[in-house]
């Protein structure tokens, strides 16, 4: 169970003038997640588990920009200090592991996805394609790239 979640650092940038944000077609969002630094810490809750985060959504071929997240996950239940060691040693528990980033990337997309929109970059997700038609009818498929994220 998590009880605690900060973000120390954010860091952002877009390093393409606006205007010529629009020529650029298939650009690739790259995530990379690195957790590390485990420690054991008394909380209120008993021992935790504390882990730092990086967090860095980048926008490449060309690199067009970044949103970088920084900061740390308390996890409560089990024994921190064991599961500190292990993770130390080289054998973090992946479940353990899966727990925390997933728990990180759920409470971080949301901000990045409204950051991305504040710096006219592209979705930091994919969003889903809202297509009505009338029944029969078929339309031939746009290029989702067509628009530009202004």
């Amino acid at each position: 169970m998590f009880v605690g979640f900060s973000i120390s650092k954010i860091e952002t940038a877009r390093h393409v003038p606006l205007e010529e944000l629009a020529k650029y077609r298939n650009i690739n969002v790259n995530y990379d997640i690195n957790l590390r630094n485990p420690s054991a810490v008394r909380g209120p809750a008993g021992d935790l588990l504390r882990v730092e985060f990086t967090v860095a959504i980048n926008y490449l071929n060309p690199s067009i920009g970044f949103i970088r997240f920084e900061g740390y996950c308390d996890r409560a239940g089990g024994d921190a200090g064991k599961a500190k060691e292990e993770w130390d040693a080289g054998r973090a528990d992946p479940v353990i592991q899966n727990e925390i980033a997933n728990n990180m990337v759920a409470r971080i997309v949301p901000l990045a996805m409204l950051l991305a929109q504040n710096l006219s970059l592209p979705p930091a997700v994919p969003l889903p394609v809202i297509n009505f038609q009338k029944p029969g009818e078929t339309r031939p498929r746009e290029d989702k790239f067509d628009q530009p994220y202004v």
